[in-house]
């Protein structure tokens, strides 16, 4: 239905103005604000972000696990038991979902494509340290339990970057990919997509 649709795309542009808002105010709170309103619109990322098919698996909470309950300084607000997809970070929150696979010849669910967002505070400037704790995280990752098949798509998103930082980054020859972009980037172009998307399918009902 054309006017089901035209709703979905008026909220995602509602949504994309919240998020350019919100990353630049310095007192947002990105846990309980702008993460969960990221989390539940992976369409920013690009269209193959919205299937249903991402999940949170075992699989991927013990590498998470592993990975996180070692970082100094994780805040005790995280309530990690039951949010292990959600870790909180003195300046930022992490989200972790994935894309399962079940190999033909083994029958054993795998995780295939996993993406990683890590949104820093509002008004918060990305510089080199950031850029390589979130590179650490991806290489980290890539040697855990996911396998050698798993590729990583990581982001990095905050008001502003520094100047001498260059995206995207390719890790172990290309299983891992980390962008570098400011709040401003991310809902650029999915704001253009909507609009271009919006048009079309209002031209093609504008006698509805």
């Amino acid at each position: 239905d054309a006017l089901v649709v035209l709703n979905e795309i008026d909220r995602r542009l509602s949504i994309i103005t919240a998020i350019r808002k919100l990353g630049k105010d310095k007192t947002t709170d990105e846990l309980h604000v702008l993460h969960p309103m990221i989390a539940e619109s992976r369409w920013l990322f690009g269209p193959e972000y919205e299937s249903s098919e991402y999940i949170f698996n075992q699989q991927m909470k013990t590498a998470v696990e592993k990975i996180f309950t070692d970082v100094k300084y994780l805040t005790s607000d995280a309530n990690y038991k039951k949010r292990p997809d959600l870790i909180c970070l003195p300046d930022s929150t992490v989200g972790v979902t994935g894309i399962e696979d079940i190999p033909s010849d083994q029958g054993l669910v795998k995780v295939r494509k996993l993406l990683l967002i890590e949104l820093k505070k509002g008004g918060f400037k990305i510089k080199r340290e950031e850029r390589n704790q979130a590179h650490g995280y991806v290489e980290d990752l890539l040697k855990s339990n996911l396998g050698v098949d798993c590729q990583i798509t990581a982001y990095v998103v905050g008001d502003s970057i520094a100047d001498n930082l260059t995206s995207p980054t390719k890790i172990d020859n290309g299983r891992g990919t980390l962008y570098i972009t400011t709040f401003d980037q991310l809902v650029d172009t999915a704001e253009r997509r909507m609009f271009g998307l919006r048009q079309k399918i209002a031209s093609r009902y504008d006698d509805v």
